[in-house]
């Protein structure tokens, strides 16, 4: 048996008068009931439980069949123990790696460099510092680091200055393992740090660090280094 439990669960429902029995009669019912619904919204009918999919980019929620009602929440598969939802919006939010534009980011090479994560981090993010520290210490590891300077106020110089290092790769781990203060940026330095904050926003990262995996996959936050090294040992 398949049952349905609401975010943390708090299910909202709201009342929609229009019957519907297509993904067309529900978007056009959706429509009316919530005028601001995206208009790149996307819609789909699952195979559970007669609900549809209604993907907004920044999240998902679910409608019945007649478009009824509106539920913002979480799907649990009882049989296989499975948060049907989070897997959802993992394999919605995957990205294709080789569109990633390495050229606006840097590279860090730990032992042999074979395994590869693209990483946004601030400068000024405590969580990228602890996870900086926690990678440094896996083998063969290459790390693309695009920074995105969006915590505090001092990160966008801060962030300039790095990239604008000599050396961006030393400058940035001299200044997230012991604090060392790079150089000055020269004024006619060019720097991708807008085209970073704009691709952030694009891909939905809303906190640093945000790490993206060759298979398209993202982690978020600290994690612990066993759980990046079984992600990766996941990856073919």
């Amino acid at each position: 048996m398949r049952v349905l439990r609401g975010a943390a669960l708090s299910a909202v429902f709201l009342s929609l008068p229009v019957m519907a029995q297509t993904v067309a009669e529900t978007r056009a019912a959706l429509e009316k009931a919530m005028p601001g619904l995206p208009a790149s919204a996307k819609i789909i009918k699952t195979p559970y439980a007669g609900l549809y999919e209604v993907d907004i980019g920044t999240k998902i929620f679910y409608t019945d069949a007649k478009a009824t009602f509106l539920f913002a929440g979480e799907i649990f598969d009882t049989k296989t123990q499975t948060n049907v939802t989070k897997a959802r919006i993992d394999e919605l939010r995957r990205v294709n790696w080789k569109d990633l534009p390495f050229k606006d980011s840097f590279k860090l090479v730990f032992g042999n460099g074979k395994r590869q994560i693209a990483i946004f981090e601030d400068p000024y993010c405590p969580y990228c510092h602890q996870m900086e520290a926690t990678l440094e210490k896996m083998s063969n590891v290459t790390l693309h680091v695009f920074v995105v300077p969006i915590i505090r106020r001092e990160s966008l110089p801060q962030a300039r200055d790095i990239w604008c290092a000599p050396n961006r790769s030393k400058a940035w781990l001299d200044w997230m393992n012991n604090q060392v203060q790079p150089p000055k940026a020269a004024a006619n330095c060019v720097d991708p740090l807008k085209a970073n904050v704009e691709l952030a926003n694009k891909l939905g990262i809303s906190s640093t660090p945000t790490m993206f995996f060759t298979d398209g996959s993202r982690m978020e936050g600290a994690v612990p280094q066993e759980e990046v090294e079984k992600k990766l040992a996941s990856i073919k």
